[in-house]
């Protein structure tokens, strides 16, 4: 992950170069989690001493009544009975409390919350450090995170971590890409616990590490497109594949949509969400990262339009621009947007995006004017800036069929009037 590992980082605390990051950040987490072990151990102990407390207190309150009295019966125990059989009051439940220390839950993305990085890249930078005491050090948090992500699977038993001959590249992959791959992992884990010989065993991962392999099941031109879908998203932002296509991506938009959907996954390409169309052509895809960023948004803006956008004109007399997408970060990407425009008015609403206000929709529509040419909003930015032939145009195209027969009388003009008016506006 990091090639140079004599970059220094200009810090106040002493921290000269990346391991020494990674090393104190892993010796703060161990370190937390001693504190805490002990915490735990001292409540124990307390626990524990209260509890032998009680117990000699009960013991004494016992042979003082039965001095008084004499039962026969007061030292039968906490079970009641002088049967031989009967345990002793140190082996009834309750009677002890567990000192040893159960370990932090590790989660099955662990490192990746509390470092930002995969315990695969972690690894691989220690390495490169020489740093092989804290290799082993973190051995055990590895495994355990690995535990919990098998955990994540029905039915799958955690112990077959010690028996699949997992790489750690097939872990980085299962853990990046569970819904996609979890059926081919359950599926493995079935075959491999239904081999009867090494063959069979070798067959089952056989089939999985074909899955998750680019060599194996992809050919030379196939994994050229997604080398190129993927520098094209790095560099543009999200998409749909005829944008891909238009910008270098040599295939057909079925191809790229049907290569996106099989092994995108591989190349960190995935499905941002979907325009109005209910098919491959209405998917948006981009790169697979933490934050959103979108690097061009007059394309964005220009594409969600052109599968099914809208204009409104509010009651207040306010611009309204209707982008279709289905994404579940619809929210994400209107603050994206809204940032990168220097604008507020983004908004997700309903089914889709929303673009409100005079300002915001004029800056929007200028961002995505400078990409294709498109006659309703070029006549809506038109109007917006007081153009009487725009606003009558914008003004009939807004209204209902009866309404437009009345408009076109009261103007004293055609439908091909209104056509002729538009196409005067657009040539300038």
């Amino acid at each position: 992950m990091f090639d140079n590992l004599d970059i220094t980082i200009t810090a106040e605390y002493g921290i000269e170069s990346v391991d020494d990051v990674v090393k104190k950040l892993l010796d703060e987490k161990l370190i937390q989690q001693e504190i805490k072990q002990n915490q735990m151990e001292q409540k124990n102990n307390a626990q524990e001493r209260k509890l032998l407390a009680d117990k000699q207190k009960a013991a004494a309150d016992s042979k003082k009544d039965k001095d008084a009295a004499g039962s026969p019966r007061d030292d039968a125990g906490l079970e009641g009975l002088d049967s031989p059989e009967s345990s002793t009051v140190e082996n009834q439940p309750g009677t002890k409390v567990e000192t040893s220390t159960s370990p932090l839950p590790v989660s099955k993305t662990w490192f990746i919350d509390n470092f930002g990085m995969s315990s695969v890249d972690i690894s691989n930078l220690l390495t490169k450090a020489n740093k092989a005491d804290m290799l082993e050090l973190i051995e055990p948090l590895i495994k355990a995170e690995r535990v919990s992500l098998l955990k994540s699977f029905p039915s799958v038993p955690v112990e077959i971590i010690d028996e699949i001959p997992f790489t750690d590249y097939d872990w980085n992959m299962l853990q990046k890409n569970v819904n996609t791959l979890e059926i081919p992992f359950r599926r493995f884990v079935k075959n491999w616990a239904d081999a009867h010989d090494d063959d069979a065993k070798g067959g089952a991962y056989s089939t999985w590490s074909s899955r998750i392999t680019k060599g194996e099941r992809l050919s030379a031109p196939e994994m050229r497109i997604l080398e190129k879908a993927h520098e094209t998203l790095d560099k543009y932002g999200i998409m749909n594949s005829q944008s891909l296509q238009s910008h270098g991506v040599k295939a057909s938009t079925a191809k790229i949509s049907m290569l996106i959907k099989s092994h995108g996954f591989l190349y960190d390409i995935i499905s941002t969400g979907s325009g109005s169309k209910q098919d491959a052509k209405g998917l948006f895809y981009g790169l697979d990262t933490t934050d959103i960023f979108i690097k061009d948004a007059g394309a964005l803006i220009n594409n969600l339009y052109d599968m099914g956008g809208n204009i409104e004109i509010n009651p207040r007399g306010i611009p309204r621009l209707i982008l279709p997408f289905e994404s579940n970060v619809k929210k994400e990407y209107a603050r994206a947007l809204n940032n990168e425009l220097g604008i507020t008015g983004v908004m997700a609403e309903g089914r889709g995006l929303v673009i409100e206000g005079e300002i915001s929709v004029s800056k929007a529509i200028e961002n995505a004017l400078l990409h294709t040419p498109n006659s309703e909003l070029s006549i809506l930015k038109m109007a917006m800036a007081d153009n009487d032939n725009a606003l009558k145009c914008l003004t009939y195209d807004l209204a209902t069929p009866r309404k437009q027969v009345q408009l076109l009388k009261s103007w004293n003009m055609s439908d091909d009037d209104i056509l002729e008016l538009k196409g005067d506006l657009m040539n300038g």
